[in-house]
């Protein structure tokens, strides 16, 4: 029961953001600055990337207006993935698709999840942390929630700052941001790596995503 609880939990906040944001009128759907595939750097400092794609009944389903999916190599030879989705608006049927209900849909355990701090870009965020886990497989999957400039890492926090806009500002666009990574070496040294990945890449993140 307790490694159901995070898919639970996040299904359960979906159905009642999706109640919440069908009864507020918004402004038309908010674009990006930029491209993310043209725009992201593919090679970030030691990092090295290779975009990949998802395929077309994935995207049709992911409903995203525009998306990132990248390998990066570090010199250590231990990779790790980066996919970012970008929701202009979600009034329509296409909402952002939490990490906590499409890992175990895809067949993935979350044998633990929790919230970490990591200092990026001058300020302290906090993140979703989920020790993820198929057959022998095991990764180790960071993400979070991007909304007009801020971070909200459990589903709930998004949903609230999300209701919070609509409500302000008439804006129901959003971003998911997840760096997940195979359990190659332990636990904290795939974390240190997933961490350090994600102080670099955060600063160029938020500069294309809508504030």
């Amino acid at each position: 029961m307790t490694r159901a609880l995070p898919y639970l939990v996040a299904l359960v906040t979906i159905l009642a953001a999706t109640v919440l944001l069908q009864g507020v009128a918004h402004e038309p759907a908010v674009p990006l600055r930029q491209q993310l595939q043209a725009s992201f750097p593919e090679n970030l400092g030691a990092w090295e990337g290779e975009t990949e794609f998802f395929e077309p009944g994935i995207l049709a389903s992911l409903g995203v207006d525009d998306y990132l999916l990248r390998r990066y190599q570090p010199p250590s030879g231990r990779p790790l993935w980066l996919y970012v989705g970008y929701w202009s608006s979600q009034r329509f049927g296409d909402r952002v698709h939490s990490p906590a209900v499409c890992l175990p849909g895809a067949g993935w355990v979350i044998a633990d999840s929790r919230a970490v701090s990591i200092p990026a870009a001058g300020k302290m965020i906090t993140v979703n942390r989920a020790l993820v886990e198929k057959g022998d497989q095991r990764q180790l999957v960071l993400y979070w929630y991007q909304i007009h400039g801020r971070v909200a890492a459990r589903e709930w926090q998004a949903i609230s700052l999300l209701a919070w806009t609509s409500l302000t500002q008439r804006r129901d666009d959003e971003a998911l941001v997840r760096i997940n990574a195979p359990m190659l070496g332990t636990l904290e040294d795939t974390l240190r790596r997933e961490q350090a990945f994600v102080q670099t890449a955060f600063p160029l993140l938020s500069r294309l995503l809508p504030e």
